[in-house]
């Protein structure tokens, strides 16, 4: 007897939910080509700031992948969580763009990071943590916790004192914020109302997320690229021009 074969999702429905949103689904490709590109292009970068955007820009993209999985399947509920994250990086990456001096901050704030889950596995589980990695790791976060320290010492929790919010209003963003990113946030601390949303389809919604975020990443990185070549900037316009003609489309 044959063995059934393993179907990850309703195949039934691909082709139907693929017809409802082609003009996304095509433009999303055509992005994701141009990412992978320009990925390539500044992956072997001397610049901090490229490096990180470049690092940003490639999660973004392959997350972009799980949201095609999930919408392809109709899930626009699990494509939304996702796309939410997506929001946060495209954030991050214009912010910095933008803000150039506070890399040193963002790449330093991961020792304090390091160091506060090295007590929690100490703490539950101790001496899982070598005393040389603990030692190293404490004088690494002692070197740098005084960059996030208030005047009472306090660390705080943040690589910057900026929420998400502000950083998003600084970088042009704040609609989506407010209006996207928000709802999303109630999926995943379900209060009642965010039950209630689970009933809802989200899919048009996360595929606008995502693809806007997965552009403005793009462009972040294109920005501080130091090769400005006229085809990767032409593909460029051409993508952004994309998102613009199908945004409108659904207004």
């Amino acid at each position: 007897m044959e063995e059934p074969r393993a179907i990850f999702g309703n195949p039934d429905i691909w082709d139907s939910i693929f017809k409802q949103h082609e003009g996304v689904f095509r433009s999303i490709e055509k992005l994701r080509a141009v990412a992978r590109e320009l990925i390539s292009a500044t992956k072997d970068s001397t610049q901090e700031l490229v490096q990180v955007l470049n690092a940003l820009t490639q999660v973004c993209s392959e997350t972009m992948f799980d949201v095609l999985l999930l919408a392809g399947n109709n899930r626009g509920t699990g494509a939304m969580k996702v796309a939410r994250g997506m929001f946060e990086i495209s954030v991050v990456s214009a912010y910095l763009e933008r803000n150039p001096k506070e890399l040193e901050a963002y790449l330093s704030f991961s020792i304090v990071e390091a160091w506060r889950h090295l007590q929690a596995v100490e703490k539950y589980d101790p001496g899982i943590v070598s005393r040389e990695l603990m030692k190293q790791a404490e004088s690494e976060y002692n070197r740098v916790k005084s960059q996030f320290s208030n005047a009472a010492g306090r660390v705080q929790f943040r690589w910057t004192k900026k929420s998400l919010r502000q950083m998003a209003e600084e970088v042009g963003v704040l609609n989506i914020y407010e209006i996207a990113y928000s709802s999303a946030s109630e999926l995943h601390h379900v209060p009642l109302i965010g039950i209630i949303a689970h009933e809802l389809n989200w899919l048009r919604e996360a595929l606008f997320v995502a693809n806007g975020s997965l552009l403005k990443a793009v462009v972040s990185l294109y920005n501080v690229h130091d090769d400005t070549a006229s085809d990767l900037r032409s593909r460029v316009n051409e993508v952004v021009a994309n998102f613009k003609a199908n945004h409108k489309k659904t207004q």
